[in-house]
């Protein structure tokens, strides 16, 4: 069974601050003077990869082809995901299970890449698929089996970008597959066997909690960190944080898997809103890319009925206007106590702005772009709107003035 059932899940302390679905927006005093939110094109950060999600085929149905148009489509009542995660099962004969929705969605443009969750139980010391270690006698053999899944997908057509070495090596469940690394299992796994990987983007470590003590050492090996591209981690039990040393090693970092609860349905407001506070921080802390756990679950970015959740419409807030390729940009982070915002821009210099308010009052902003953009187009997700369009506005004089309701997503893109 897949682990997210499993865990004790972790909630953002803001849920607290609302108790029930919001009321509009005109039942609020809106506040009596704007904020700035200084926003600097010139200013750069990370790079985006993408935002996107477990497809999970194998332990759950596979998601159907209104399923994966719903989940990477760019349309209206579509989130705009870029990336889908897939799992590498010990048995190659079960490998065929995901490919028709990872064709779908790599034909939609997304990147897919691969995680195993445990070698074949003939590499591992215990000889069983849970707990255990891979043999070191056996890396050579584990490479190959890797490799052959890729190929498996490569003719397929549905070409992964990249493959993970081990899902949450430093965490043992003892009830579904695993398999336990230490760094200096990595570094000499990697040291041996990376160079086979060729053009593929190879990820670890996939720490359950995003252990920089578990992939410190690797990023220091002279003969590991360069056999690797994405340093990866989970965010159970921690909270987004920049990893310094990753971005000096020239490596992405990229969030690979969470969930913010399970225990409600994805259309609960008060625990979806935690999910737009997480995305937030994982931009600020310089993440290349957001992956959230099962795609569709009662808890996921699809419900099980297939229709986009609140979680998905608060995703898409991100996903379907912050795309692969675009930068992030300087911008002031906190105009309140309660907004939070990150700003980004295409190559062409397209912005776009994404203001969280997660307090209960309607707050003012003054976007100061300058000569960047002409006028903004908002569009928002709350208790009651699904992405929606919520109006145009024009720069004066370098400012575009906005008001923003309370418990609202908001993303303003340039025109």
């Amino acid at each position: 069974m897949p682990h997210a059932f499993s865990r004790t899940t972790r909630r953002v302390a803001s849920t607290t601050l609302f108790l029930g679905a919001l009321a509009a927006s005109a039942a609020f005093a809106p506040c009596a003077s704007a904020q700035t939110v200084a926003v600097n094109p010139g200013t750069t950060y990370q790079t985006i990869r993408g935002f996107g999600g477990f497809g999970g085929a194998g332990w759950a149905p596979e998601l159907t082809g209104a399923q994966v148009d719903a989940a990477f489509g760019t349309g209206p009542g579509q989130i705009g995901l870029t990336i889908m995660r897939m799992r590498i099962d010990p048995d190659p004969s079960k490998w065929s299970l995901q490919l028709a929705s990872a064709q779908l969605a790599k034909a939609k443009g997304a990147i897919l890449f691969a995680t195993p969750w445990t070698p074949p139980a003939s590499m591992k010391t215990n000889n069983s698929l849970i707990s255990g270690r891979l043999s070191t006698s056996h890396y050579g053999d584990y490479a190959t089996h890797l490799l052959n899944f890729a190929g498996a997908m490569q003719a397929g057509g549905a070409a992964l970008y990249g493959i993970s070495i081990q899902n949450e090596p430093d965490f043992d469940p003892g009830t579904y597959e695993s398999c336990l690394w230490n760094s200096t299992e990595f570094i000499n796994f990697l040291a041996g066997q990376g160079s086979r990987f060729g053009t593929y983007k190879v990820i670890a470590t996939e720490s359950f909690n995003f252990s920089k003590t578990l992939t410190d050492p690797i990023l220091n090996s002279a003969t590991a960190a360069p056999q690797f591209d994405i340093v990866a981690g989970h965010l159970y039990g921690v909270s987004p944080s920049d990893y310094p040393l990753a971005r000096s090693k020239g490596k992405e970092v990229w969030m690979t898997e969470h969930y913010t609860d399970s225990t409600s349905d994805a259309n609960d407001w008060t625990k979806a809103m935690p999910v737009a506070l997480e995305l937030h921080n994982s931009m600020v802390a310089n993440y290349n890319a957001y992956v959230w756990w099962y795609i569709r679950r009662s808890y996921g970015l699809l419900t099980e009925d297939g229709n986009v959740s609140k979680r998905g419409y608060i995703m898409a807030q991100f996903a379907k206007y912050v795309r692969p390729g675009y930068v992030r940009i300087a911008a002031t982070e906190k105009p309140y106590a309660d907004v939070y915002v990150t700003a980004f821009k295409s190559s062409a210099g397209k912005l776009v702005v994404v203001a969280i308010n997660n307090g209960t009052s309607q707050r003012l902003l003054q976007l100061q772009v300058g000569s960047a953009a002409p006028a903004f187009t908002k569009y928002r997700t709350t208790s009651v709107d699904n992405d929606g369009y919520a109006g145009q506005y024009t720069v004066s004089g370098g400012v575009a003035t906005a008001y923003i309701d309370p418990g609202s997503i908001n993303t303003f893109v340039s025109q």
